[in-house]
């Protein structure tokens, strides 16, 4: 073996065994990532033509499923790809996927939470080294526990209970409280309770609030929590509709970014906001034509009850505003099928109003391989929201251009002078290609917000 190769090696905790596997990995000319077991001096070699932030996630899963009666792994990096990556980038990715790799969904009726991660240490480390090792598994952690908000299905999470999971996680450092419906009825959230008034269950707007010493710069982060979503009295087809548990996919990796955030200790304050309702239809759900007056005092026409998360989100923007005055405002959200249908799975949709965040957080979700892609939104698209009968109507009778027209009508919500981003992640909440989702959903989100949030930082430090 080339002892100049960067070499890494993990150790099993609790596995009593005495197994070494040993695996190279090298560049070669297939497009995908490739694991060959047929080969001399090591027990497999895994192989690809250009390595990604992605692939080393991959890889950390791929090793772990794949030799997994082995105690220790030595994974061999060869020199022509080991200095594409930052040394605490492979050990922090490579930690990432290795956690991952014991992950399955359980059904239990609980609401409660309680991901599963596998047990790896990293041998011959650093303090630095094992820094970024425990940091792989702090994001790990986060990102399971929004998957398991997102897998759990609409009878077992519903706004409350949805708060119940997250309060019952008790994230260090985290001051939690909601509104409910009475309070959110007296301050005039119109748009968020419009939504909810077809559902038997309460809404809620959850707040996790993260709030360190002398913090450097305030995040607010809002996140789309529709726990179920059957379209209200415009109601969706029956296709796919057993996914729309996952309508809350925005809120819950709010959730698990506030949970890396406080457990890294990151010097700013950041604010999650959950707007967590039911979209049902029955006899007392909105309907297409009613008027609506939000909490910002704006009257709405109802086009479609299926364009809803824009009006939950509309009312907690402005909240956020107004309660927190945030220097950066992000909101996320499974928002609309024309994300999916223009950037398919490899990319959620960008837009805002300020040319600096916005490249912050693609910068953001390439580090992190949760990829972002710039859309346009603004007055060439504000003839889709004109109404005869209302300030605003909520989208259009046309599907053409419809994540730019949703984030256009969010953008009627943002103050002059907040730099605010809309981020439509709908078609990433499923991601079969990946290796780390084998399965079920993938907490799409988490490692973005948590990575913007710590491009943020260095940013203001660089102008300090």
């Amino acid at each position: 073996m080339n002892s100049s190769l960067l070499t890494f090696t993990f150790a099993r905790t609790q596995h009593c065994d005495q197994l070494t596997r040993t695996i190279y990995l090298t560049s070669k000319t297939n497009k995908q990532l490739t694991l060959n077991q047929d080969v001399s001096d090591f027990n497999a070699e895994i192989s690809k033509a250009v390595f990604t932030v992605a692939d080393i996630q991959d890889i950390g899963y791929l090793i772990a499923t794949t030799f997994t009666q082995a105690t220790t792994l030595q994974l061999c990096i060869d020199d022509t790809i080991a200095g594409q990556f930052n040394h605490q980038d492979w050990i922090k990715w490579l930690s990432f996927g290795l956690a991952l790799s014991s992950y399955r969904y359980h059904h239990s009726n609980s609401p409660l939470l309680a991901p599963t991660m596998a047990d790896f240490d990293l041998l011959n480390a650093t303090s630095d080294d094992n820094n970024a090792f425990e940091n792989g598994r702090i994001l790990a952690q986060s990102q399971l526990i929004a998957r398991e908000l997102i897998n759990k299905p609409g009878n077992v999470i519903y706004p409350q209970s949805f708060v119940e999971a997250v309060e019952a996680l008790a994230i260090n450092n985290i001051e939690l409280s909601y509104l409910d419906d009475a309070m959110m009825l007296e301050q005039g959230f119109g748009g968020l309770m419009s939504i909810a008034q077809g559902s038997d269950r309460e809404a809620r707007l959850l707040c996790l609030d993260y709030h360190p010493q002398n913090p450097q710069l305030t995040v607010a982060l809002v996140g789309k929590g529709v726990t179920f979503d059957s379209g209200g009295i415009s109601i969706k087809q029956p296709r796919y509709m057993s996914t729309m548990k996952v309508d809350m996919g925005g809120a819950a990796a709010v959730v698990g970014a506030l949970n890396a955030i406080a457990q890294l200790q990151l010097p700013i304050r950041v604010i999650g906001l959950c707007g967590l309702v039911e979209n049902m239809p029955s006899g007392t759900a909105i309907k297409p034509g009613d008027v609506v007056t939000m909490l910002n005092k704006t009257s709405v026409e109802i086009i479609s009850t299926d364009a809803e998360g824009r009006m939950v989100l509309a009312d907690v923007l402005h909240y956020a505003q107004q309660q927190y005055q945030p220097d950066y405002l992000v909101d996320i959200a499974t928002l609309t099928g024309g994300t999916g249908i223009a950037l398919g799975k490899a990319f959620a949709s960008l837009m805002g109003n300020n040319d600096d965040f916005i490249a912050h957080a693609k910068t953001a979700g390439q580090a992190c391989s949760e990829p972002l892609w710039p859309m346009p939104s603004g007055d060439m698209f504000s003839t889709a929201l004109d109404s005869d009968f209302a300030d605003l109507r909520h989208g259009s009778e046309e599907p053409d251009g419809s994540p730019c027209v949703a984030a256009t009508f969010l953008s009627h919500f943002i103050e002059p002078n907040q730099k605010w981003i809309h981020i439509d992640s709908a078609a990433m909440s499923f991601m079969t290609h990946r290796k780390i989702y084998a399965k079920a959903t993938t907490g799409y989100g988490t490692l973005l917000l948590t990575e913007l949030c710590q491009q943020l930082i260095l940013q203001d430090q660089l102008h300090q």
